[in-house]
């Protein structure tokens, strides 16, 4: 008998401490509300190059986040797959982009064999474009980690899991100073075009990894309609240097990316403390846009292309700290280059 006893209080307390974790999942009310809201902004219909996640041994696609509510009991789960969906897109568009610069970086090396001054111009024009992605890699960061705060845990703390893009965010960032000082270096361009290279090497390898938890659209046709168009305005005596015009590609590029995944889709800065937010409320006009006909709405996405070329300038200055280049000086010699190196 009281054998019986002790084993029903283990049961009991196995119960009771199952309970308790259980329960220590659950996310807050407030908080299920802000991530519902956020997934209800429009420019989540947009992403469009991740068909799917993998996420807790399962695969789950994007109009099931956005389309079914998010509650205390779920927030957690809808937390952690909205990271992996924006996640995976960010990846894909660093993919595409140290794809363009790895393509950048070969014809800078080709320049070697006929003209040392084009080499170098079209090596320092890849220097300052790598720069000038470090601006997007903080938006995007900033953007994963203001979602990961609604968490219960945050990744911070599950020292064991090193979530999507971490690693690959903080290296760009880390790596500003190395580009920087490579670009006012007394190394031959060979030796700073090497460089270059394993840097991308690195980040190429960061992103396979990375991508493991993504299926995703490929990006390789937008790269060949940039080709096509080079090849036309060639043809049309419209004659530039190639890196020149790449220069051009990769900033548009930039440019679409930020403001196609992180104004549209509702993050806050805050240009005080350079910080990014969650908006706390859905507008009721987004309300009323969803509610009109959330299917179509998703099925209607925005073409990646199309929008490369028609970005709205004045939707993109609303955000003028976000999208700076720390060196002003950067931003001028871009623009002395063009100046120099446009054949007509």
């Amino acid at each position: 008998m009281k054998m019986a006893i002790i084993l029903n209080i283990q049961v009991y307390l196995c119960m009771f401490f199952a309970f308790l974790h259980t329960e220590g999942t659950y996310n807050k009310k407030e908080n299920a509300i802000i991530i519902n809201n956020f997934l209800r902004h429009p420019g989540w219909n947009n992403i469009n190059d991740v068909e799917l996640i993998k996420y807790g041994n399962n695969k789950h696609e994007l109009k099931n986040l956005i389309f079914n509510p998010v509650t205390l009991f779920n927030c957690n789960d809808c937390i952690r797959q909205t990271m992996l969906f924006l996640g995976c897109s960010y990846a894909n568009d660093f993919d595409f982009i140290n794809f363009s610069l790895t393509k950048f970086q070969e014809h800078c090396f080709e320049l070697l064999d006929s003209s040392y001054a084009r080499a170098h111009n079209c090596t320092i024009t890849l220097l300052m474009k790598m720069i000038e992605i470090v601006p997007m890699a903080e938006c995007m960061k900033g953007a994963l980690d203001a979602i990961d705060k609604y968490h219960t845990v945050s990744r911070k703390r599950e020292i064991r899991n090193r979530f999507i893009l971490s690693r690959l965010l903080t290296n760009i960032q880390e790596e500003k100073i190395l580009l920087t000082t490579l670009r006012t270096s007394l190394l031959s361009i060979k030796d700073v075009l090497t460089t270059i290279e394993e840097i991308l090497l690195s980040r190429r390898n960061e992103l396979n990894e990375d991508k493991s938890f993504c299926q995703l659209k490929n990006l390789d046709s937008l790269w060949n309609l940039w080709i096509i168009e080079f090849n036309t305005l060639t043809l049309q005596r419209k004659f530039q240097e190639l890196f020149i015009f790449l220069s051009d590609k990769i900033s548009n590029f930039i440019l679409t990316t930020i403001k196609k995944k992180y104004i549209d889709l509702g993050f806050i800065f805050d240009c005080n403390t350079s910080q990014t937010f969650l908006p706390v409320q859905l507008s009721t006009s987004d309300n009323h846009d969803i509610a009109q006909n959330p299917s179509t709405n998703f099925i209607q996405n925005t073409n990646y292309v199309n929008t490369q070329e028609t970005i709205q300038q004045n939707d993109i200055t609303t955000y003028p700290s976000i999208l700076r280049i720390n060196d002003v000086e950067i931003q001028e010699n871009i623009s002395q280059e063009s100046n120099d190196f446009i054949i007509h």
